[in-house]
């Protein structure tokens, strides 16, 4: 009686086990491997997105953190953070310029969307730059106060270009048929 009941209760320890298995399946995500050229793209813009979004967590950690009672090199310190952030972004950004430029479209769709993703690099390298002075200019405040008062104005105002750079990046990578994989977090 115990065997053919532990048998039993085995079984069905394999068939749910096969089940759950089975609608787990459903949720991943299905293998999207990319040619050669795809993958350079995909590549150079996973790059460029987590290192953009670098400087909005920069921006976000100075921006939760500052209150009145924070110090100023608390403060000189968050927005030296979010100068260096804006640095480390221009590297990845002239590197999705080049593979961009490189990419041979082939409808309308995708020379219309690769036109407007090049126009926009070079702004956003403009922006990128402007970001460094603004940020490390900020950085070198000795005014708590007025450290306090233009340090959010400064991030919203980047945060917009950001977002409208990355509309366009987006758009591109949706003609060409590139998914960007969700960020890994930690």
């Amino acid at each position: 009686m115990i065997r053919p009941a532990l048998a039993t209760f085995l079984s069905l320890i394999a068939v749910s086990s096969l089940e759950a298995q089975n609608g787990r399946e459903q949720f991943v995500a299905p293998d999207t491997a990319l040619d050669a050229v795809h993958a350079v793209q995909q590549a150079a813009f996973v790059v460029l997105r987590d290192s953009t979004t670098t400087i909005s967590a920069a921006g976000s950690r100075l921006m939760s953190g500052m209150s009145s009672s924070s110090s100023l090199p608390w403060m000189r310190t968050r927005a030296q953070a979010v100068a260096a952030a804006c640095v480390r972004s221009e590297a990845p950004l002239a590197r999705a310029r080049v593979v961009t430029q490189q990419w041979k479209s082939t409808n309308d769709a995708q020379r219309k969307s690769q036109s407007a993703l090049l126009k926009e690099m070079p702004v956003f390298a403009g922006d990128l730059v402007d970001c460094q002075k603004r940020w490390t200019a900020l950085a070198a405040d000795t005014s708590q106060t007025s450290l306090r008062e233009n340090a959010p104005y400064q991030m919203k105002e980047f945060q917009e270009k950001l977002d409208k750079f990355n509309r366009t990046v987006l758009a591109y990578l949706r003609s060409i048929s590139v998914p960007l994989p969700i960020p890994k977090t930690s």
